[in-house]
């Protein structure tokens, strides 16, 4: 539109260098941009300069793209002739690069997919645009009735656009509804138009698909859930009450967004130390509202945040039972819980947000009276969500820490005697043996191990001062027999060689050595009688 290049000269020219010049802003950052190296981030700025600047990157895209093809304007009849700057259009990577990285830093990917395609659709439909208004022009305004009319000399720019814009837009969209073309011209530009609206429409209608396919992929999920617990229930006669409740469970899962399971999310291509990360930011705060935990050492807790597991009650259901074996402790993140009585009319106390229940009977504390079991009846009211900790992951992680144990002992000791429900007057004995009950099996089979080691290691040093003062009593013995002559030696080495062998001594002289070497050998043993 050669209208606005005489009007608004002065602004292309600002934007065009100013363009430049963020060009060469981001060739700067780039060349300071770090990259890993056999698994190390490198930082060096002279290694980050010579990397970059010797890459095929830079001289292939980010120089060319900055060329100064400008100077072509020298010439009057390209002066200010904007396809000259085309070489620009090298830096497209660069764009591609910014969609990636937005794409996986953004907490609203398919919004942001869905915006990326309405910028392509708009941009291709311009460029369109404006080859066809060159065409106009280049074969005549009125000419046939494929371009312009005659009349379009006396329009303004913004009607000449609207319209070209809406032509281009009939015709990638495939929907048609425009002149037939007269000439070759014509029909080479209406026929690629058409093959590249195909391809838009195909990758419109593709890329939707699959947002709107991944933005219901877990409602989707949910409901074939439903449909397959609904004909469990339906095969197995379960009545209508029971069915609706089973399906307000579910809408609850979904409406609340936890259908994510939190194991998997936690379990998945994450470091072991990004896990960590993640699970203290999500449940150190709860897990720091437990009085027990208050001065326990900062890497107890980061341990024990990591074996938190979530889980879900409904409307009524029983959370623990009274007499019940307490296997786990409760931490409430939403909802309410009731303590009720034994028939579950009558409530108590209301727990709720942040409440802490169950540790004591985890704690396997000596001389509680209720030992292990349970000493209230905890209900749902509503939907409530809540973080476990089990009891065997809560013992395995103690074990590393015996300071920290006693400690926790000691409180849970101190929670029991406000309630007057710890057996002061127990045994020593007995305490011992509740407190070896506390030890879980990996404990249990390591103080076995080394009570084994211990007696391999005692029997093995009494075997050989045995057998040793076996071999010292049967030396004296012995002499003794030598000394009063009541025996005499049993073996004698006598071997008489002629002189006319030479080899012959050499080979005797050999075997009288190895014959006393093995007659020293069993002489040793305490078993024979061989002197």
């Amino acid at each position: 539109f050669a209208e606005l290049d005489k009007r608004y000269k002065y602004i292309w020219i600002s934007l065009d260098y100013v363009s430049d010049f963020i060009y060469l802003v981001d060739i700067f950052f780039q060349s300071r941009t770090g990259y890993f190296s056999h698994g190390l981030f490198v930082r060096n700025h002279h290694v980050l300069s010579r990397n970059y600047f010797s890459s095929r990157q830079f001289y292939m895209n980010d120089l060319l793209a900055v060329f100064p093809t400008d100077l072509l304007y020298i010439f009057p009849r390209l002066r200010f002739l904007s396809i000259i700057r085309c070489n620009r259009f090298l830096r497209i990577n660069r764009l591609s690069q910014f969609q990636d990285l937005t794409e996986s830093r953004t907490r609203f990917p398919n919004a942001f997919r869905i915006g990326v395609l309405v910028c392509l659709t708009l941009t291709l439909i311009h460029w369109n645009c404006c080859a066809y208004f060159l065409i106009c022009q280049y074969l005549g305004f009125g000419s046939d009735q494929w371009v312009l009319p005659a009349s379009a000399h006396n329009e303004t720019v913004a009607m000449l656009y609207t319209y070209c814009f809406y032509w281009s837009t009939l015709l990638l969209s495939t929907i048609g509804d425009v002149p037939l073309p007269e000439n070759r011209s014509e029909y080479v530009f209406v026929l690629l138009d058409y093959m590249i609206g195909i391809l838009i429409f195909a990758t419109i209608i593709g890329n939707l698909g699959t947002m709107i396919s991944s933005q219901n992929q877990s409602r989707q999920q949910v409901r074939e859930k439903m449909d397959e617990i609904k004909r469990y229930m339906k095969f197995r006669s379960v009545n209508r009450k029971l069915e609706q409740k089973v399906t307000k469970w579910l809408d609850y899962l979904y409406t609340n967004r936890q259908v994510l399971n939190e194991e998997m999310v936690l379990n998945s291509d994450l470091s072991i130390e990004l896990r960590k990360d993640l699970a203290i930011k999500v449940h150190l705060e709860s897990l720091q509202q437990v009085k027990l935990f208050h001065d326990c050492e900062p890497n107890l807790l980061i341990e024990l945040v990591t074996k938190l597991k979530p889980t879900f009650f409904g409307p009524g259901d029983y959370v623990c039972r009274k007499g019940d074996i307490g296997k786990e402790m409760y931490i409430i993140k939403r909802g309410q819980l009731g303590v009720v009585s034994d028939d579950g009319k009558t409530t108590f106390v209301v727990l709720k947000e942040g409440s802490v229940f169950g540790e004591i009977s985890i704690l396997n504390i000596p001389g509680s009276k209720n030992g292990c079991r349970r000493t209230a009846n905890v209900k749902s009211l509503g939907y409530s969500d809540l973080y476990t900790l089990q009891k065997d992951d809560l013992w395995l992680v103690l074990d590393n820490y015996p300071e920290s144990l006693s400690k926790i002992i000691e409180k849970g000791k101190s929670l029991l005697r406000k309630d007057n429900l710890l057996d002061e007057s127990l045994s020593d004995s007995r305490r011992h043996a509740e407190q070896d009950q506390l030890l879980t099996v990996q404990s249990r089979l390591k103080k076995l191990d080394d009570l084994d080691r211990t007696l391999n290691e005692r029997v093995t040093k009494f075997l050989e001062t045995y057998v040793e003062s076996i071999k010292r009593f049967k030396q004296k013995l012995s002499k003794l027999e030598y000394f009063y002559g009541t025996r005499k030696p049993s073996v004698s080495l006598s071997i008489s060689t002629p002189r006319s062998a030479p080899a012959v001594p050499f080979y005797a002289n050999r075997w009288k050595q190895n014959s006393s070497n093995n007659l020293l050998k069993y002489r040793s043993t305490s078993f024979l009688d061989v002197d």
